[in-house]
């Protein structure tokens, strides 16, 4: 909120708030009143207040909602004059949201719609004589002239006259306005939609404990994804912050940048996505939501589900699941395939938050605190206000996994891999409302959700379990572990203490390389392989039947090395020789349909909610939504051993299958050579 001001007009105290419910906010408004409106907070800006309005109108459904038009200024930078000058320089801003008949996206309104009786110039500034400022101060000129003229459009009549302007005290106003335009930046010019709360409005402060600013004016980013992309100044806090900068030096991708060279991203600019997105699905939801349901909202949890966008990944290691996933289960001890692992990157993530707010001495509200934990863990749902806990569904979704967080690496992966997909998260973001306190979407985009999904699993199968890129994930974790072992475990204790799990990033891979610790050459020998491009031989996969993927059980490397039987390999097959993959795409949600758990309504003015029969939506859906391969790698590319692992892997789905499910590759080339003869 911003800070209280006096209000010029009623002579007493009022509050930020009050100021953005005036009586003249109506459908069907005059520009007119809009304007004297805004003049009222000439004098608390020329007091150095800090001041925000922002526009609201009353639908046919008699709900006055805002239009998400804000619009913000520092009195401590910006004199009466100024003030003025910049009013009327966006007053169409204004103009345009009360030509709204209903609350609506914005986009191409005409001013024009507005009475006739008040005229609008082509920037959209009316020319009535009582609609202007008194102040000596001069319209903007119209398409970049600067010759003192301008041609006003008459109203019935039609009729043009010319006005003289002097034009050089408008242009050196808005040389000074550009200098700090960030502070006043009208969200019509970016490409989401507007804040429904005000933001913070107040000069940079200085910490003298901590020797941190807290900054008041907000930052935009333009993203090649997304845009344009605003954040206040609590998240730009946050976002400069060592733990948040850290996650520059995490791939978002991990080990396919190797095969993809233009998946370079990293989860810094991912996060950064996905506070954009949370801001604007909160932003979307609470437009379209009942009034008991805005009523319950309040500023602090926007602030909570954008930190929560923002910081959700703090806790991933280097190369992000490769850390998690395969690493720690091999180093830390009490970590067991199938059992619930004694550390995730979720709980961390949390840890991190905490440690960043109190680190950085950041001026936040123990409760934002605590939701921001819950928002990333996903937690505590229970406990949430009654009205509120959709929020949970906004960043990390247990309901049915379709959160921003989705949302956004896919559209980011797919941009940086070039991988195409059919989803189109812009639509379904503007088809969905609370209902039951839980997010639900038009029926008609069931099929989008479904694409959602679908492309999720086609990203599982071209990029995130790529075979090149798993081999060179499996070498990157042999040298960590070989790392972990020299340095006397300290990669793998870090993750119980914030002050060294910060250090470790994607550099330690040039740690290794360039070590000269004797103890850390096999570790070295693994990275120099990967930049040779020495990588462990991919040997062969098969699906795994529909039948058996029930009850399915994890193919491990003694299985296959007791299958190996004759070979000539001194000693025979061992296995640690090979690596087996065991790979598992699904819808999100293992062998359920997660549309199953979506709720879906009719029309938006509909308080009641239902599930939709996977049967009445298309036939061509797909009738199983998980599936599991079984892959095999060979460390060494000895044609030997590699010929070996194939014959073993194909002994091992005749003796489990009865058939081998797919030929390897050697003898794929044995027959074609058979074939040319």
């Amino acid at each position: 909120m911003a800070d209280e001001a006096t209000n010029p007009v009623e002579g007493g105290e009022a509050t930020a708030r009050e100021y953005l419910d005036p009586p003249d906010y109506k459908k069907g408004a005059k520009p007119s009143n809009v304007w004297k409106y805004l003049k009222r907070f000439a004098p608390a800006s020329k007091e150095g207040k800090n001041v925000e309005c922002i526009c609201e109108v009353t639908g046919e459904d008699g709900v006055t909602r805002p239009c998400g038009r804000l619009l913000t200024w520092q009195g401590s930078k910006m004199g009466t004059t100024n003030l003025l000058s910049h009013l009327k320089m966006h007053k169409k801003e204004y103009v345009e949201c009360m030509s709204e008949s209903s609350h609506s996206k914005m986009s191409n309104v005409n001013a024009m719609s507005l009475e006739d009786k008040n005229p609008v110039l082509d920037d959209g500034l009316a020319t009535d004589d009582d609609d202007m400022p008194h102040d000596g101060m001069n319209t903007p000129p119209v398409n970049g002239t600067h010759d003192g003229t301008r041609t006003h459009r008459g109203g019935r009549g039609g009729g043009g006259r010319d006005i003289k302007r002097a034009s050089w005290r408008q242009r050196r106003d808005a040389d000074e306005l550009d200098e700090d335009i960030d502070e006043f930046v009208t969200m019509s010019q970016l490409q989401h939609q507007q804040p429904m709360f005000p933001a913070e409005a107040a000069d940079d402060v200085q910490n003298p404990s901590r020797g941190w600013t807290t900054r008041r004016r907000g930052k935009v980013i333009n993203d090649p994804v997304h845009g344009h992309m605003y954040f206040p100044g609590v998240i730009v806090d946050a976002i400069d912050t060592p733990q948040v900068q850290r996650l520059r030096e995490l791939k978002q991708l991990g080990t396919s940048y190797y095969v993809f060279p233009g998946a370079s991203h990293n989860r810094f600019e991912h996060s950064l996505g996905t506070a954009h997105l949370a801001t604007n699905m909160f932003d979307a939801l609470r437009t379209r939501a009942s009034s008991d349901i805005r009523g319950a909202l309040t500023g602090a949890d926007r602030v909570a589900v954008q930190l929560a966008g923002l910081c959700h990944d703090l806790g991933h290691g280097p190369f992000s699941h490769v850390f998690d996933n395969e690493f720690l289960p091999r180093r830390v001890a009490g970590w067991h395939a199938g059992d619930e692992p004694p550390w995730n990157h979720e709980a961390m993530g949390a840890d991190m938050f905490r440690w960043m707010v109190d680190d950085n001495g950041m001026d936040l509200d123990k409760g934002v605190i605590d939701r921001v934990c819950d928002l990333i863990t996903s937690s505590n749902v229970e406990s949430a206000t009654p009205g509120t806990k959709f929020l949970w569904d906004i960043v990390a979704n247990k309901r049915n996994s379709i959160d921003v967080d989705k949302f956004e690496y896919l559209l980011r992966d797919q941009h940086s891999t070039g991988v195409k997909g059919n989803v189109d998260v812009g639509r379904l973001m503007s088809f969905m409302k609370v209902i039951d306190d839980q997010i639900c979407f038009k029926a008609s985009e069931v099929y989008n959700v479904y694409d959602l999904f679908h492309t999720r699993a086609n990203m599982h199968q071209k990029v995130y379990t790529h075979k090149k890129a798993k081999a060179i994930e499996y070498m990157i974790v042999d040298a960590l572990v070989e790392a972990d072992v020299a340095w006397d475990s300290e990669i793998s204790k870090s993750i119980w203490d914030v002050n060294e799990f910060i250090h470790l990033d994607d550099t330690i891979l040039k740690r290794i390389e360039w070590s000269k610790e004797s103890k850390l050459q096999k570790g070295r020998d693994l990275v120099r392989k990967i930049r040779r491009r020495e990588l462990y031989q991919y040997v062969n996969d098969f699906a795994v039947p529909e039948e058996d993927i029930i009850g399915f059980k994890p193919v491990k490397e003694v299985d296959i090395t007791s299958c190996q039987g004759d070979n000539n390999i001194p000693g025979g097959l061992r296995p640690d020789d090979i690596i087996v993959q065991n790979v598992k795409i699904d819808y999100s949600m293992k062998s359920k349909n997660p549309v199953d758990s979506v709720k879906f309504f009719q029309d938006y003015g509909d308080t009641r909610s239902f599930h939709i029969d996977k049967s009445k939506v298309s036939l061509l859906l797909p009738n199983s939504f998980i599936e599991r391969k079984v892959r095999v790698f060979s460390k060494s590319k000895d044609p030997m051993y590699v010929e070996a692992a194939a014959k073993a892997f194909g002994n091992y789905q005749r003796r489990m299958y009865k058939q081998e499910l797919q030929l390897t590759p050697m003898r794929k080339r044995a027959r074609s050579s058979q074939d040319e003869r």
